[in-house]
């Protein structure tokens, strides 16, 4: 009996203990996320904790942690505030690490067109190397592979201009280059002769018009330009999803030497691209 008695008095020694440290009701400090703002107009996103009697404030923020007195905070908020000051720079202003100087863009599309066209929807892949030479203008080149009657190693140059720095930005892209075969042709050009002609294959008059496919055309390759508009997502990883769509143009060029004849297939397409930028 004497025993729970005095357990019971130590454990409630300990609780007015602990009460008396709490500051008679008054929660004691922990450590918490947020927006800080400070009077000085930084923006500081991270974690912070108050000292025990409030008057000063450890702030943990981009891999460094300092102390400040709680006077300098303007205020803490769960959402970013927005800067009502010009010429005021955040820290942390768009909660995201900068664009890195060299990144590679990836791009895989596809080129819808016509209906009625041969190729109606034609898959494309392009992927670069880039270089951030001003705050928001990138320019790189690249190679990729594009799948028409043919199949093109499309060898472009491209400049990239960002509108903003925030986690989502809208993106304008210039890409031009040429396009280069990597396999024979399938292109053959159809002679349609009128009725009556004498065609040398059948050594014969025909009583109506004929058709002769007996003209292989070699691929050219061909120049291409694709001017685009679309909204660039970064990740907390500095990893970045685009969207983009534009219009596509390009010519490619077919050649028959023996009998010196040329062929000009022209594409509008537009062009519609999820890419990736790491």
């Amino acid at each position: 009996m004497i025993k729970r008695i005095t357990w019971l008095f130590l454990l409630i020694c300990i609780l007015q203990t602990v009460g008396a440290q709490s500051g008679n009701g008054v929660p004691y400090p922990k450590v918490e996320k947020g927006y800080i703002e400070l009077k000085d107009g930084r923006i500081l996103r991270g974690q912070y904790i108050y000292s025990p009697e409030f008057d000063k404030i450890r702030i943990m923020a981009a891999n460094e942690s300092f102390v400040l007195d709680a006077s300098e905070v303007v205020r803490i908020t769960k959402r970013k505030p927005k800067a009502d000051r010009v010429g005021v720079e955040s820290d942390f202003e768009e909660d995201i690490a900068p664009i890195k100087n060299y990144f590679i863009f990836s791009e895989l599309g596809i080129l819808p067109g016509n209906p009625d066209n041969i190729n109606k929807m034609p898959l494309i892949f392009h992927t670069s190397v880039n270089y951030k030479f001003l705050e928001k203008l990138s320019a790189g080149a690249g190679v990729g592979v594009e799948f028409y009657k043919e199949t093109y190693l499309p060898v472009t140059i491209n400049g990239i201009y960002r509108f903003n720095n925030n986690r989502v930005a809208p993106f304008a892209m210039l890409q031009a280059g040429y396009q280069i075969p990597v396999e024979g042709s399938r292109t053959k050009v159809a002679n349609v002769y009128p009725a009556g002609y004498y065609v040398d294959y059948s050594s014969s008059f025909w009583p109506g018009p004929s058709v002769s496919y007996d003209m292989d055309l070699k691929a050219k390759g061909g120049i291409l330009l694709n001017p685009s508009l679309g909204i660039m997502w970064q990740t907390r990883s500095n990893v970045s999803f685009t969207f983009s769509a534009g219009y596509r143009f390009h010519r490619l060029r077919y050649h028959n030497k023996e009998k010196a004849y040329d062929l000009n297939v022209d594409y509008n397409r537009l062009s519609l691209k999820l890419g990736l930028i790491f």
